[in-house]
């Protein structure tokens, strides 16, 4: 019987749990969180699997640490500047105290990936030239319709990157999702948060002495330190998810709704095939909207599916986080907006969201041929030409031995 080892980084205090076929065997915590993962390493050096959770101290650092975040440079290609600064900036004040300079590029298109402006390269090699006088060098682009058609935000990074080669670039088209406001939010953080999550992958490294390991993401799977590298805000909100499904493992159940007692109002969240149900929207404790999901909590008494058994949590949160951790498993989510003329193309344009989010799930560690859909919804787009639907695919397979 294998032992898989799940690990809750905080900025306080730090928690850990061996669990075995869904029974905890030990829970430990401590304030030092590399002495606590080196002694769980320590104890259990042929376990099955190491997930580490990372989102309380990704938050902590937005809200509370900003003097070790990095600054941004913020570019938005889109046909027109903001005439108003109300719209000039971010509408949330989380996310835009963390950006140091913006920039507009003209360019952008369509919801359809049709060009409403051919990009303004006198105006890119302008702010490039002048982002590189200045201290930013970690920078976040997002452009109107590129989840659709990602090529401005590719010729915008391509500048960047061939003007100042030690720049990181966050670009909002590797995240999908649809809304400005919330792309933009994403890569503010991702580009804040980047060289902050490396420290923290360097910790556990360090503390793990070679043990292989994941990190826990929002929506509940894992995914590789390599990958969170490069896109740190992937953890974010990842303990709401875990937490449900930790509650759910104890309970023995794979699908119910979850109690979770929180100050000051108890909330609920569902979980179907041992996954936490998720969507994109604002995560908690931030208050700002992103296009990666999150566990979809909501106050008790909201109604929900009849079919559901009800689950309280009854064990500290910290632990649920922990065992979710340990059983969660390798994940991808696809948010994409597609045309379809007919239920052939409607048919061809789920097979192939489901091929690249089997393919995502696969590179993050699931065994090939492993990964199954455990979500997929295809839903017209209001205020949107006939035939417009927006395509959403969850995949989730097995870890890799």
């Amino acid at each position: 019987m294998e032992v898989r080892i799940g690990v809750s980084l905080g900025p306080g205090r730090s928690s850990a749990v061996t669990v075995r076929d869904g029974e905890v065997l030990r829970h430990v915590s401590g304030p030092d969180p590399a002495k606590l993962l080196g002694e769980v390493v320590r104890r259990h050096p042929d376990a099955a699997g190491l997930v580490i959770d990372v989102s309380s101290v990704l938050v902590e650092h937005v809200l509370h640490r900003h003097g070790e975040l990095s600054p941004v440079a913020m570019i938005r290609v889109v046909p027109r500047a903001a005439t108003d600064p109300a719209l000039a900036r971010h509408p949330d004040d989380v996310v835009e105290r963390l950006v140091t300079r913006r920039y507009t590029v003209p360019g952008g298109h369509d919801l359809f990936g049709r060009e409403l402006r051919p990009i303004d390269r006198g105006a890119l090699h302008a702010v490039c030239q002048e982002i590189r006088q200045g201290p930013a060098r970690h920078i976040a682009v997002v452009a109107s319709g590129s989840p659709a058609q990602p090529r401005h935000e590719r010729e915008v990074a391509d500048a960047l990157q061939a003007a100042m080669p030690d720049a990181e670039i966050s670009v909002a088209y590797e995240f999908g999702g649809q809304g400005l406001a919330a792309r933009e939010a994403t890569v503010v953080l991702n580009a804040a948060l980047s060289a902050a999550g490396g420290k923290i992958l360097d910790v556990c490294e360090r503390a793990a002495r070679g043990t292989p390991f994941q990190i826990a993401r929002g929506d509940g799977g894992w995914v590789s330190p390599s990958r969170l590298r490069t896109l740190p805000v992937l953890g974010i909100g990842a303990a709401d998810a875990l937490q449900l499904q930790g509650a759910a493992v104890l309970a023995g159940a794979d699908d119910c709704r979850v109690l979770l007692d929180r100050a000051p109002h108890p909330l609920v969240g569902d979980v179907r095939h041992g996954l936490a149900a998720v969507r994109p929207q604002l995560v908690a404790g931030l208050g700002t909207a992103l296009v990666v999901p999150t566990a979809a909590l909501t106050r008790t008494g909201t109604s929900g599916p009849g079919d559901l058994a009800l689950v309280k949590a009854d064990r500290p949160a910290e632990e649920l986080t922990c065992v979710g951790a340990a059983l969660s498993r390798p994940t991808a989510w696809l948010d994409e907006i597609a045309f379809i003329e007919s239920t052939a193309e409607l048919d061809r344009v789920r097979r192939d969201a489901q091929a690249r989010a089997t393919a995502i799930a696969t590179a993050n560690g699931a065994t090939p041929g492993s990964a199954d859909v455990v979500e997929m919804s295809t839903v017209a787009v209001p205020y949107s030409p006939s035939g417009t639907v927006r395509v959403r695919v969850r995949v989730a397979g097995v870890p890799d031995a």
